[in-house]
């Protein structure tokens, strides 16, 4: 599948196997929070530093990133093909895919990196500690209630 030459996005090179489809849409999800523009490119090249070189070359944004079978990479093209800008060297995790499709997409946006999660990061965490925030939160106010901190009362105009 040969990309639109005319359609200025970011081009994802994919080397296609065993979970390449979950990488993709983390990195997919990734640019599409920050609004840019993304097309997919299946390739035969397993190594992603290649595959995001390949993408940035051809790509009207000047970015690329590589989806090879264990690593990931963006690249932009006013640099070395041998020196991605970002680059895993292991298979990673969905929280570290989707922060490449973010680092990639703010590269074309020109504002600053998300720093790189943990490996064991996953959103669901993000969920939970906001959860306890909340829940804190209403814990505090229930108390406050309690003690009759806050408490409402009923005005009336005696006569």
């Amino acid at each position: 599948m040969l990309p639109d030459q005319n359609k200025p996005c970011i081009l994802i090179y994919l080397a296609p196997h065993p979970g390449g489809e979950e990488k993709l849409r983390e990195v997919q999800a990734g640019m599409e929070e920050e609004g840019i523009p993304y097309t997919v490119v299946q390739s035969n090249e397993t190594n992603a530093a290649a595959l995001s070189y390949e993408g940035a070359s051809k790509s009207k944004l000047g970015v690329g990133v590589g989806i090879g079978s264990e690593d990931l990479c963006i690249h932009y093209v006013k640099l070395p093909a041998q020196k991605p800008l970002f680059s895993l060297q292991e298979a990673g995790s969905p929280a570290q895919w989707r922060h490449f499709g973010y680092n990639a997409a703010r590269l074309v946006k020109g504002i600053p990196f998300k720093d790189r999660p943990s490996k064991n990061e996953n959103y669901e965490t993000n969920r939970d500690d906001l959860y306890q925030i909340v829940y804190r939160i209403v814990q505090k106010v229930l108390q406050e209630s309690a003690q009759g901190h806050g408490e409402v009362k009923a005005w009336s105009k005696t006569l």
